[in-house]
């Protein structure tokens, strides 16, 4: 695709970025206003990227510096209200289930371009042997393969490797249009929790991914890192996290008085959710006050906190008790968890949902 440098400095970036299909789809809709989202991985080729895509439409391009954490984060009520914009252009991340993100595929709606953003890095061959060895200490002999948007083209090498290295490797599954073969989302587990593999090896970096893998199948979890060339067991983070979940879904068993936090960003909005909650809380003689929230942070809970709550759980992402309010005095729990303490029990472990 022609070009100028703006366009140059992204093709040449270490992610392969089809500029095309943003550009195809500005141009069919006519549009004179776009605004491009990227995670805060992705951001330092964000002016890049909105330069190119003006010289090369015509548009008027804005960069969205607000942190957008998944295809369940556009956020387009406050640019609907705001900028109004006629194209929105999501970088990296997978189109989000339909069934979760509220109205956001209304015809009346900017019309959302998902542009992948796939990784040019290698699997690195002697970090994927590394994995193998760590996962044989643990007995472990069949395999599951997993990993995030960035990488799931490279899936079938993983897979190849790992054979060559005497493992058993099941071959993963997909679930179209939304996930492709062994891909995770962070608050979507499904296709390896359906797995019967014994383990499994991830592929991308980060924990974030990984230790969610872990909870959603408490399975033996091994990170072949692209971007250090690494592999690292993290098995005993998970189990650190596991145990430290059940103690939160422990102190909330026998809990009355809950705050069910509702997610108001387009995919985080789960009325449905909300509600079956709502029901099992009263179903045991409690009672539950309904707390609105964009992002939920730690700082917010201790405003809004009061002593007749007793237990917190939040519908609109999972990871956030897991991951940023795991401290707080009170229990937070995910709503798999809020159904086991409202049952009153601790095992099975259920997450995220």
């Amino acid at each position: 695709m022609p070009g100028d440098g703006w366009c140059s400095k992204v093709f040449k970036s270490q992610y392969d970025i089809p500029v095309e299909l943003a550009v195809e789809a500005i141009r069919r809709a006519s549009a004179r206003r776009v605004v491009v989202q990227l995670p805060d991985g992705l951001k330092p080729l964000g002016v890049a990227l909105a330069k190119c895509l003006e010289s090369l439409t015509g548009a008027e391009v804005l960069l969205h510096a607000d942190s957008t954490f998944g295809a369940c984060d556009l956020q387009y009520g406050q640019l609907e209200v705001t900028l109004n914009p006629d194209v929105i252009v999501h970088v990296g991340h997978s189109p989000y289930p339909a069934e979760l993100a509220h109205d956001a595929l209304e015809p009346r709606r900017a019309r959302v371009v998902y542009l992948p953003a796939r990784s040019r890095l290698p699997v690195p061959r002697d970090a994927v042997r590394d994995a193998a060895k760590m996962l044989a200490a643990r007995g472990v002999r069949r395999v599951g393969v997993a990993t995030t948007a960035q990488h799931v083209h490279k899936v079938r090498e993983l897979i190849d490797m790992l054979e060559e290295e005497g493992l058993e490797v099941e071959r993963p599954r997909g679930f179209q249009p939304y996930l492709s073969e062994g891909q995770v989302l962070g608050c979507d587990y499904r296709l390896p929790r359906a797995s019967k593999a014994q383990g499994f090896v991830y592929l991308g970096g980060g924990i974030f991914h990984p230790l969610g893998l872990y909870l959603a199948t408490l399975k033996p979890v091994v990170r072949v890192d692209p971007y250090t060339g690494r592999a690292d067991d993290l098995t005993g983070e998970g189990e650190k996290l596991y145990r430290q979940r059940l103690y939160h879904v422990s102190r909330a068993i026998g809990a009355r008085r809950w705050a069910i936090v509702v997610g108001v960003k387009t995919g985080q909005y789960r009325p449905w959710l909300v509600k079956r909650l709502a029901e099992a809380i009263e179903a045991r003689g409690g009672e539950y006050v309904l707390i609105v929230s964009e992002v939920t942070t730690l700082q917010q809970l201790v405003a809004i906190d009061d002593p007749w709550i007793e237990a917190f759980v939040v519908t609109s992402c999972p990871r956030l008790p897991t991951d940023d309010l795991w401290s707080y005095e009170k229990p937070v729990l995910t709503p798999g968890e809020a159904f086991m303490a409202l049952e009153g029990r601790l095992e099975p472990y259920r997450f995220p949902w």
